[in-house]
Formats: structure tokens, C-alpha cells, sequence
């Protein structure tokens, strides 16, 4: 007599095509978003610095993010550092600008391969030297305004106010081109200044 068995072996072809194949029409959320799944991690960025704390807190933070492998991080505060040895009020003009361009020139460029959030990090760092250094140079320019004034006002003819103006101006806008560390507007502005004098 014929035994009946509860276990029935199925063909191997039904239990093969019972497992998941991929799905040829399968969307993922990266690529709806318009990018590749091996690309969507962003780089991630500190906040540009805020000036005003002492030179020796930025060379801390470099430090540290220099030690974390933060490149980002570390061109910041080299930024918020050489700014703020830029507006030491005892230096000269020449001085300044030395920091302000190792500044741009030097921690203010993006890496040659940059995604635009990060190519866009940069240039603020370059508008935040470019501020700081176009209100410095307005704050000097306006100084100079008033005591040029003054002597004016003492009876002083404005050919003797010209050749100390004349020396002046021409070591804080040294061209007839707008230096890389000013912005345009300002430039504009410190020649309306110099203007009134020679």
C-alpha cells in the first residue's frame, strides 16, 4: 500500500522564482533627488568665522580642526586668525594688507574638484576678508579726512595738505585698479576721499 507523504519536495524552478529579484523600475530617493547613490554626501562645512575674539582663539580652533582632519574647518579660523592680526590698530597700512592677502591667497581657495556649496564657502570667506579690510582702510581714510580738515581749517594751504595726502593715499590705494583685497564699492569710496585732497 502507497504510503502518502506530507512533505511534497516542490521543483527547484517554483522555489527559484519565489526569491526577490531586483526590480528593474525600483526609483530610490537619491536618484528622484537627480543624484547617484554614491554621491550624496555633502561635505561638511563649519560656519564662517565670527571676528572679534582674540587671535590666539582661532590659532586653537586651526588646531583642533587641523588635528581632526577638518580642512574646512582649519581654512576658517586661519581666516578669523590673520583677520584679526590685520586689524591690530599699532600696525601699518603695508602690514595689514601682508596678512589680508595670505588671507585670501591662501585660505580663502577652494580645492580644485569643489561642489558649489563648497565653492560657495570660499567665496564668503573672501567677501568676509574683503569687508573687514574695505572697513579698516575707510576707518583709516576718514582719520586722515579730519586731520586734513583740521589743518585746513588752521589756515594751512591745501598744496602743503596735498603732498601729506599725496604720501597717504598712496600707500593705502596704491593703484588705479582695484586691489584684490577691497571690494569694488569700497575702492570707489576711498578714491572719492583721496579725490578731495590731491
Amino acid at each position: 500500500m502507497h504510503q502518502s507523504n506530507s512533505f511534497v519536495e516542490k521543483p527547484l524552478w517554483k522555489v527559484q522564482s519565489r526569491q526577490r529579484r531586483p526590480d528593474p523600475f525600483h526609483i530610490s530617493a537619491a536618484n528622484v533627488a537627480g543624484e547617484s547613490p554614491m554621491f550624496t554626501q555633502r561635505a561638511t562645512l563649519p560656519p564662517i568665522p565670527e571676528i572679534g575674539h582674540p587671535e590666539s582663539y582661532y590659532s586653537r580652533l586651526a588646531h583642533d580642526a587641523q588635528k581632526h582632519g577638518d580642512t574646512h574647518g582649519c581654512e576658517a579660523a586661519k581666516v578669523g586668525q590673520y583677520i584679526t592680526l590685520a586689524m591690530d590698530p599699532r600696525l601699518l597700512w603695508k602690514d595689514k594688507v601682508r596678512y589680508l592677502s595670505h588671507a585670501l591667497n591662501r585660505h580663502c581657495v577652494p580645492p580644485r574638484i569643489s561642489d558649489d556649496h563648497v565653492w560657495a564657502f570660499y567665496k564668503d570667506l573672501q567677501k568676509l576678508v574683503r569687508d573687514h579690510a574695505g572697513r579698516e582702510a575707510l576707518r583709516l581714510a576718514c582719520t586722515e579726512d579730519d586731520v586734513y580738515a583740521g589743518y585746513q581749517a588752521n589756515g594751512e594751504t591745501l598744496e602743503m595738505i596735498q603732498e601729506k595726502a599725496d604720501v597717504f593715499f598712496n600707500r593705502l590705494i596704491p593703484t588705479d585698479q582695484c586691489p584684490e583685497w577691497f571690494h569694488d564699492e569700497d575702492y570707489q569710496q576711498l578714491k572719492m576721499i583721496r579725490d578731495q585732497w590731491i
